[in-house]
């Protein structure tokens, strides 16, 4: 439908544009949305090496080439300070900071410190969390002397002398030593760093030095091999990329025009945990309340795997080891095509990932004690499940919570029939109204028109 800047008000469309994504029916003769995705640009994103920090201001300078001159100005957009020393242009586009958005390439969170460490040392963002490996290659810990054999083999490359470890396997915190990497604080970013970033452009002359452009980056992922102890707390999850069929029971015509419904779930995320199992969930959300309640999506009938003990005692099938038996370490992924019956119906605005070590299907809905900051368990303490392993300043670990942008609407079988309708009536959170966040208390109520 044609867009202006006089759809939405003055002042929305600002430096350089803004890209707004409908999903929506013609009802009758007009056009009713239900599904509206705003962004700058929604595949801004690049790659480069940092050379340099602006420590005060969560700034990062990055070049195309490892060693280059700056060519780009990063600015963590992040109003809490949860990975960096806090600020924002624009909290709309902040980071998401109660998952690690700003990460290694393993789903650890990643930081700038708050001050330069030749000054003195961030308690939160730690040196001691970006070990070096010494004149003889010593140093980097890998799976080997973590206990970890795969059962198709490999192990993490070694790094070179004196250059920081581009993968390490941490301790088990209740192991530690002061001087060891430790699993509840996040690391430091360091220069010759190569990463990933996506955010959004901000004018020179107005936010960065000298007139340069400066991009306020709501997602880094670090190339960096971060691991953790295996099945112990916390670990980390990183999501790369969902999906799912937008109502699995949908009839296979539409007004009598054939139509294509397909009730699938694919996933791929990534762990520091390289053998806890990985379960993944739809989090429904209760329209009057907001209370989230987790639908597990993973049984034995998904994923065909099987052998776990929950919490209960019980043996639980089913679940994710593909980031332990698959052919990339620390990826967990899953594409089903024929769930179960009922088991895709009705999708939900958020998918969650969380791996066994920290809650079961048993047990995800439940209490569970608290894991202290020695990443041992405290008595008599009773908190949610997924609460339970509170670490890297406010984060809470072994679990992943994503808006679902990613539903898969049926399609017509024949080309040339009249086009078969996006079935958003079989979405919960606008048949039923709900909350923009799990946090955000009750809803406003079903979509006023019903885009149906």
């Amino acid at each position: 439908m044609p867009l202006s800047a006089a759809t939405f008000g003055a002042g929305v469309f600002q430096y350089p544009t803004t890209e707004i994504t409908i999903d929506g029916n013609l009802v009758g003769t007009q056009y009713i949305s239900g599904l509206i995705t705003i962004s700058q640009q929604s595949l801004n994103a690049g790659v480069g090496f940092i050379t340099g920090f602006d420590y005060a201001n969560g700034a990062m300078f990055v070049s195309s080439t490892a060693g280059g001159p700056a060519q780009v100005r990063l600015q963590i957009n992040d109003k809490n300070g949860r990975f960096s020393a806090g600020q924002t242009p624009d909290f709309r586009f902040n980071v998401d900071d109660t998952n690690p958005t700003i990460h290694a390439g393993t789903g650890y969170p990643m930081c700038i410190p708050r001050t330069d460490p030749a000054v003195a040392d961030d308690p939160l963002c730690p040196a001691r969390n970006r070990p070096k490996a010494d004149a003889n290659g010593n140093g980097c810990r890998n799976f080997s002397a973590a206990g970890v054999i795969f059962p198709k083999g490999g192990e993490l490359f070694p790094t070179p002398p004196g250059q920081f470890c581009t993968g390490f396997v941490m301790k088990d915190p209740a192991l530690a030593l002061a001087t060891d990497p430790i699993s509840t604080l996040q690391a430091p970013f360091e220069i010759g760093d190569n990463i990933q970033y996506s955010g959004t452009l901000l004018e020179g002359s107005a936010n960065g030095p000298n007139g340069t452009d400066t991009i306020s980056v709501h997602t880094i992922n670090g190339i960096v091999g971060i691991f953790t102890q295996p099945n112990t707390l916390p670990s980390y999850i990183a999501i790369d990329e969902f999906g799912v069929g937008a109502g699995a029971n949908s009839p296979v015509t539409f007004n009598g025009v054939p139509q294509e419904v397909t009730p699938r779930l694919f996933i791929e995320a990534r762990t520091t945990d390289v053998k806890s199992i990985l379960d993944i969930y739809m989090v429904d959300l209760n329209p009057t309340t907001g209370a989230p309640t987790y639908r597990w999506l993973t049984p034995i009938s998904m994923t065909a795997e099987n052998g776990a003990v929950g919490s209960n005692g019980l043996l639980i099938d089913g679940g994710i080891t593909t980031q332990f038996t698959g052919a990339q370490v620390g990826r967990a992924r899953v594409r089903a095509i024929k769930p179960p019956t009922n088991l895709m119906e009705a999708p939900t605005r958020y998918m969650a990932a969380a791996v066994r070590s920290l809650c079961d299907p048993a047990n995800i809905n439940g209490s569970a004690t608290l894991i202290g900051p020695d990443g041992k368990p405290v008595a008599g303490t009773s908190v949610p499940c997924t609460q339970r392993a509170p670490a890297a300043n406010g984060l809470f670990a072994g679990q992943y919570v994503a808006p679902q942008f990613g539903f898969i609407f049926p399609e017509n079988v024949i080309v040339g029939d009249p086009v078969v309708a996006a079935n958003l009536w079989d979405l919960p959170f606008l048949n039923n109204g709900g909350t923009g966040l799990p946090t955000e208390g009750p809803g406003t109520g079903q979509l006023i028109p019903t885009p149906w």
